[in-house]
């Protein structure tokens, strides 16, 4: 037995699997979106220092809630990362807004990524925010459930749907559409 599970870690696996990808149209601005999000997902920290700085003072895991918590918005996320990705875009000569952000809750991700490693690859989740040329805005996201089915990990399963639901609350809030379908894909 040993030596079969050996032997798999050597050889290359592909999965395939659906993704539910999530597009909200806007009854606001782009500028109203950006404004409406970046107030519900908290302050933004430097998540390229602060695990370090808490390993290197040897941190309880009291002491990193203590850290973490605050910089949480009401959405339940952070922003790790902001991308505005219309800017190199406008210098083709087509101006276009579109901010890509990566938004999680480390408390949350340590979580999934304890249950299995590789969600990493996955989470922190990305959120979407662009304008197309007809001014009109929207949000989009890939379920995070969807992304973390191919591990049938009904623990993981469940976290990542608790995500999904932060997602959508969130996407609904910045965006006032109320029509966001629930996770109604059969992934349990």
């Amino acid at each position: 037995m040993f030596n079969e599970q050996v032997e798999s870690l050597r050889s290359l696996h592909i999965t395939h699997f659906t993704v539910e990808h999530v597009v909200v149209p806007s009854r606001y601005s782009f500028e109203e979106i950006i404004t409406a999000l970046e107030a519900r997902v908290g302050v933004y920290g430097n998540w390229e220092i602060i695990p370090h700085q808490l390993a290197a003072s040897k941190a309880s895991w009291e002491d990193v809630s203590e850290k973490i918590t605050p910089l949480i918005g009401e959405s339940g996320f952070t922003t790790f990362v902001k991308m505005e990705q219309g800017l190199l875009l406008s210098l083709t000569g087509k101006p276009k807004r579109i901010v890509q952000y990566v938004l999680g809750n480390p408390m949350i991700g340590v979580m999934m990524i304890e249950e299995v490693p590789e969600a990493g690859l996955y989470i922190p989740p990305k959120l979407l925010v662009y304008e197309d040329y007809d001014r009109r805005a929207f949000v989009s996201y890939d379920r995070t459930a969807s992304l973390l089915s191919q591990y049938q990990n009904e623990q993981l399963t469940q976290i990542a749907k608790l995500v999904d639901h932060k997602l959508d609350e969130l996407a609904k809030a910045v965006t006032g559409n109320d029509i966001i379908a629930t996770n109604d894909s059969g992934i349990n």
